[in-house]
Order: structure tokens, then sequence, then C-alpha cells
């Protein structure tokens, strides 16, 4: 009765584990298609914007909304980079490629980087001109207040979406596409400040605000270009999923050590190297099955999990 009470406890168990793991698939492959459309919908607000902003900004005289349409020129480049990098990680791993394609959303960012990198230093250069040359006899006009607070609230829709997205999906590229949005927005919110402040008398607030953007954009393409340069390089997994992996292998009486866990970010696939060890008196078969539950149990339990391989020593 004792071993039909534990084999049925097994059989539970495996079936709990087997329905989380379809039920993470299930979730992942929906968000998969969502962050398809977001790739779309976030290129169109983001072209949209471009146009939108810099009318504005020329016919209403706001350097800062001119520069906050920079941003929504790295928005058209990073929804790029999630369409792209989308497209050629979702193919399957082979000979060629045993860890996947994952990394094509690290060097989408890079390059995208890059050049936004250098077309924000001329912004910065172009910004600091205006500043020390603008005319305080000509304050920008109210619309342009209007048009940030109209780019403000798109992009907090478009940032939130990707949030949710990137937590299901763990994409690269949709972290890289949230910070832009959430960059355009906040530099959004901040012209609407300027414009209202050079309405309160502070002529040079807007002209101020767009060296900042200029700023704060080089900082974060200097950001993304770091985190994607690292993700080229294999970085490990972060230390709470390493705990993750420790706490399921204390449940295996089997293990004698862990000698060593080693992990390596792909994309947005984890992918680990457990080396354990167990006592002398174990068959290979019964290895091979402690080994097959590792693994099954880690399916059920981490999301992103590209693929485990427990090595005895």
């Amino acid at each position: 009765m004792v071993g039909m009470n534990v084999a049925k406890q097994f059989v539970v168990t495996s079936d709990m584990s087997n329905r989380t793991s379809m039920d993470n698939t299930a979730t992942i492959n929906y968000c998969v298609k969502c962050t398809r459309k977001i790739g779309w919908i976030g290129l169109f607000n983001s072209i949209v914007l471009t146009i939108f902003k810099g009318t504005v900004g020329i016919f209403a005289r706001s350097h800062g909304l001119l520069a906050s349409a920079l941003y929504s020129v790295h928005d058209i480049f990073s929804s790029i980079a999630v369409l792209i990098g989308l497209k050629v990680a979702a193919n399957p791993v082979d000979k060629k490629y045993p860890y996947g394609y994952g990394n094509i959303e690290y060097i989408v960012s890079v390059f995208a980087s890059i050049f936004l990198l250098i077309a924000t230093i001329y912004l910065t250069y172009k910004s600091a001109t205006i500043f020390f040359s603008v005319s305080i006899n000509k304050p920008p006009h109210w619309a342009a207040m209007v048009a940030g607070i109209i780019s403000f609230a798109s992009n907090e829709m478009i940032y939130n979406y990707n949030i949710c997205s990137f937590k299901h999906t763990n994409s690269p590229a949709i972290l890289l596409h949230s910070k832009h949005a959430h960059a355009d927005a906040l530099s959004s919110l901040a012209v609407g400040m300027a414009i209202l402040g050079t309405m309160m008398g502070i002529p040079y607030l807007d002209p101020l605000v767009a060296l900042f953007e200029a700023g704060h954009l080089i900082y974060t393409s200097v950001e993304i270009l770091y985190h994607s340069s690292k993700g080229l390089m294999d970085h490990t997994i972060n230390d709470n999923d390493v705990d993750s992996i420790n706490s399921l292998l204390s449940d295996f009486p089997e293990i004698m050590e862990v000698t060593r866990i080693r992990s390596r970010q792909i994309g947005r696939k984890i992918w680990a190297e457990l080396y354990l060890s167990f006592p002398h008196d174990k068959t290979i078969v019964e290895l091979d099955g402690i080994s097959r539950r590792i693994k099954k149990d880690l399916q059920g339990r981490m999301k992103h999990l590209g693929g485990v391989e427990v090595i005895y020593v």
C-alpha cells in the first residue's frame, strides 16, 4: 500500500508538473503572438508620433518637442528590432545552432544602439547651439504642450503592453523597446512641463529640456549598447534563477553534492549545465531516471528554459 501511495503521489506530481509546463508554454505562445502585434503597433505609433511631434515642434517653435521627436525615431528602430528579433529567434534549434537563434535580438539591438548613439550626439550639439542662441521673444505655442501630453499617454500604453509581454517572453528586444517607449513618455511629459514653464515666464526652459533630452538619449543608447553587448557574450543567469535551481535540486535526496552550475542566457532562453555527484552504487539506468525527473521539474518550475544537461561527477 505504501508503494502504491508513493507511486500515486509521483504520478500526481508529474501530472501537475506537466500541466504547469503546458500552461507556461501556452502562455508564452499567446504572449509571442501579442508581441508580434505590439511590434507592428509600436512601429505605427512611433512613425505617427515622429511626424506629429516634428510638425508641431516646428510650427509651435518648441525645441524640446523636436528633441522628443528623436525619441520616437529611437522607438521606430526598436520596433524593427522587435520584429526582426522575434522572426529570426523563432527558428528551431538545429545542428548549426544548437542553442538556437536567440542572440539575433542582441545583434539587432547593438546595431540600432550604435546608429542612434551617433544621431543623438549630433542632436546634443544642435541642442546646445539652440540653447545659447534661442530668442526669448518667441516662446513656444501652447499646442506643443498638448502634443507632449498626447505623446506621453500613447507611449505609456505601449510601455505597459511591452512590460507585460517581456515578463512572459523574456525577450531582450522587447525590453529594449519598452525602455525606449518609457523614455519617450518621460521626455514628452518633460516637454509639456517645459512649455507650461515658458508660459509662466521662464523662456529658457524649453531649450534646456531639449538639451537634457539629448543627454538622456545618449545615456539610454550607451546603456542598451552595454547590455546588448553583454548578451552577445552569453552572460550567466541571475542569482534568483540559480537559487531556484539549487532549491529544486535539494528536493532530490539521491544527489550527494551540487558540484557546479553553469548557465548562459541566449536571447530569451536559459541553458543550464548541472554538475552533480551521486552515490557510487547508482546504476546508469537509475541516474538517467533521476536526470529525467530533474529536467522535467525544472521545465515545470522555470519559464524560458531552453535546455538542461545533467553531468555526473
